[in-house]
């Protein structure tokens, strides 16, 4: 018995000096948390797009200046993944983890067309393309959400329509349109912005950004439409939106507003808490929601950039308070 116990007390020991000893992978070593926020080195990009990693516990950053794509590790180090080329505007992005795939919407590349491109995230090699020109004329993206299977749902800011993409078959189709979709100032690209499926699936919540609008768009066939009836605080005009917790969440220029839905997700009270200005989309990461600061209303309308750009966590329990 005492052989028992000495020899339970050295493989114990033994266990702790090759946890001290272990590298930082060790499954045993915790990570450490994500930043509250963090901040971008360049001073003229206007970083529209984030998406996060959840694999690799990184973000990536779009940019309507030059065309990069930046990541950002957990600790903040901020590398290339694809470097300025001036070739196209990138905006919104998301990342399929499971697949290792990063989808941006690429506007105006080289001058002419309206593409979704998709990067493998290891390599950061363009693996596919797909030209929204050839859905309709003057296809375009805002924004892109992703489904369970794969496959990529777009709004298009200029013209009334979504576009559903495969990646497997590498076809796009369009899935929907309404009139309502039209966008009512002629020629500014103010109709469909951002995009988010519910959580079930069963839907698309689609942000309209004038009049600030948004809309439920059945799945799998999108034979219902309908204009969302929204309580509560006024809804300011949407860019981003984000499912957080079951919530809907709207990235505005100075704010950001939660949704809180009813089941069906026709209907929704909105409560609005001011931010720092010059924010468009938003990311969850790690249980938390985050947002980037693109400075992109300062942009369109020719104002000074207030810089840092950054990505930073907002607090959502402030939206209870």
């Amino acid at each position: 018995m005492k052989r028992v116990t000495a020899g339970l007390i050295a493989s114990i020991a033994a266990l702790a000096t090759a946890c001290s000893d272990s590298d930082s992978n060790s499954p045993l070593t915790p990570e450490a948390p994500l930043l509250q926020s963090y901040t971008l080195s360049s001073n003229d990009s206007v970083p529209e797009g984030v998406a996060y990693d959840s694999r690799d516990r990184a973000f990536y950053a779009t940019s309507l200046q030059g065309a990069s794509i930046v990541r950002l590790d957990a600790a903040g180090q901020e590398s290339i993944f694809r470097a300025a080329d001036n070739r196209a505007s990138l905006v919104g992005t998301k990342v399929d983890s499971t697949r290792r795939r990063l989808w941006v919407c690429a506007q105006e590349v080289d001058g002419v067309d309206n593409r979704v491109w998709v990067f493998d995230l290891e390599s950061a090699q363009l693996d596919m393309e797909f030209e929204l020109g050839a859905l309709s004329t003057g296809g375009s993206c805002n924004d892109l959400a992703l489904s369970s299977d794969g496959a990529a749902y777009v709004t298009d800011p200029a013209n009334p329509y979504l576009y559903r993409l495969d990646p497997e078959t590498g076809t796009g189709e369009i899935l929907a349109t309404d009139p309502q979709f039209n966008n009512i100032v002629s020629g500014a690209d103010l109709g469909l912005n951002g995009i988010a499926l519910t959580p079930d699936e069963t839907a698309l919540i689609v942000g309209k950004f004038a009049p600030a609008s948004l809309f439920r768009v059945s799945l799998p066939d999108a034979d219902s439409i309908e204009l969302m009836t929204l309580s509560g605080d006024t809804l300011p005009p949407p860019d981003g939106l984000m499912f957080f917790e079951d919530d809907l969440y709207t990235v505005s220029n100075n704010s950001v507003s939660r949704v809180r839905m009813n089941e069906s997700f026709s209907a929704g009270e909105v409560v609005t808490v001011a931010q720092k200005s010059g924010l468009s989309t938003a990311t969850v990461a790690e249980s938390n929601l985050y947002v980037i600061k693109s400075e992109v209303f300062n942009f369109v309308i020719g104002a000074p950039l207030n810089l840092p750009f950054e990505i930073f966590q907002v607090d959502t329990a402030t939206f209870d308070q």
